[in-house]
């Protein structure tokens, strides 16, 4: 339960400084006059960031806005980012009919948070690149670059019989792909069944850090790492980074990542097709240090009703570990939640939201509603700092 606004208070601040200050005391008793030798301990992690709850934006799949002409085409976010340029915000549209992006004016004043979108954006081929990975690309992630372009993510897929790698695309601002870098060889589709990518639980996330890597991430483990996530098991996923080269993105450090095992949510049984617990979505906020969002869903007894289980985490990038600490269960913040998030929603999408008039820094958590009627697409912002 939610006791005030505070999400995850910094209980290690006040333990640092009372041990601080008794090692001061003894010291003092009995310093010698040689100090002896003491060997070095890791130092204690940085404080988690401090989540403080807003605000809630959520409407039903096909909802009209009076700001487009075509909202029937408007959903199925997957991935969302800042642009600084025009201080509006690109979201990834996960349908392989017509590949586009959507802009977005978002808001939060007078203690409402307003999401409108603007216009939707398909994507189209530059010189040497193919049609059709421009329009029917399987888009799942978004990063903003300094020159004001992008890079989005087709995760892997099967259609058709027919195998889409994973890769990325650069896009520019008026949405022409002017290249596309594939993943190294290992996060391929396989026709061998034991290895490679898990067909449509591939690359799900990506961020760029300050110092301009790109690191994407694995919704589940490559079937050579093992099993992917189950109620009782945990998954062995992989986070990947990318470092610019002129106009191509070379590959470099990988980290394990540890896919949480799927929660439980009581009434809710099964697992949904490709439901399984994964990682969705990162964000950087230094170069070492990331937000991580998981998500799962789940079925009642009937196979009928569905419910999402969320959590954001932290996590250190350390010597080829992803070391994660949990930041938030969102299922903790059903009380702040309207009636249509009971069972919460696919949540797929993570970004810094708007800059507060105090210099707060937010975060925006956004849903992907699949374009179905029984889904909703939900923006939920928190102060961050």
């Amino acid at each position: 339960m939610i006791l005030d606004d505070v999400i995850l208070p910094r209980t290690r601040r006040a333990a640092r400084l009372l041990v601080t200050g008794a090692l001061a005391v003894v010291m003092a008793a009995c310093a010698p006059s040689r100090l002896p030798y003491v060997a070095p301990v890791d130092p204690l992690p940085e404080l988690p960031p401090l989540l403080t709850w807003m605000g809630e934006f959520t409407r039903p799949a096909a909802t009209p806005y009076p700001t487009l002409a075509d909202s029937e085409r408007f959903g199925s976010l997957s991935g969302l980012v800042r642009d600084a340029a025009s201080e509006q915000w690109v979201a990834v549209i996960d349908d392989r009919e017509g590949t586009r992006v959507a802009w977005l004016t978002i808001d939060f004043a007078a203690g409402a948070l307003t999401v409108s979108p603007t216009r939707m954006m398909p994507l189209r081929a530059g010189p040497g690149v193919g049609d059709r990975i421009a329009s029917e690309s399987d888009l799942e992630a978004i990063a903003a670059l300094p020159d004001g372009t992008f890079l989005m993510a087709e995760e892997g897929h099967l259609r058709d019989g027919e195998v889409w790698q994973p890769a990325l695309l650069h896009v520019t601002r008026e949405g022409v792909v002017t290249s596309v870098t594939p993943f190294p060889e290992a996060f391929s589709i396989s026709e061998d069944p034991a290895r490679g990518l898990r067909d449509n639980q591939g690359i799900e996330s990506l961020t760029r850090t300050p110092a301009g890597r790109v690191i994407a991430g694995l919704e589940q483990p490559l079937k050579d790492d093992g099993d992917a996530t189950s109620f009782e098991r945990p998954g062995t996923g992989r986070l990947i980074e990318f470092e610019q080269d002129g106009r191509r993105w070379q590959p470099g450090r990988q980290w394990r990542y540890m896919i949480s095992p799927t929660p439980r949510v009581d009434g809710y049984p099964q697992v949904c097709s490709a439901g399984e617990n994964g990682l969705v979505d990162l964000l950087a906020l230094t170069d070492t240090r990331l937000i991580a969002m998981e998500r799962a869903c789940l079925l009642d007894d009937e196979g009928q009703r569905t419910a999402n289980a969320v959590q954001l985490f932290i996590v250190d990038l350390v010597a080829g570990d992803a070391r994660k600490t949990l930041m938030l269960d969102l299922s903790t913040l059903a009380p702040k939640l309207t009636p249509a998030l009971s069972r919460l929603e696919n949540f797929e999408a993570l970004s810094l939201g708007p800059l507060m008039a105090n210099g707060l820094r937010t975060l925006l958590v956004v849903s992907d509603d699949n374009f179905r009627p029984t889904q909703k697409t939900s923006f939920l912002l928190f102060g961050l700092r």
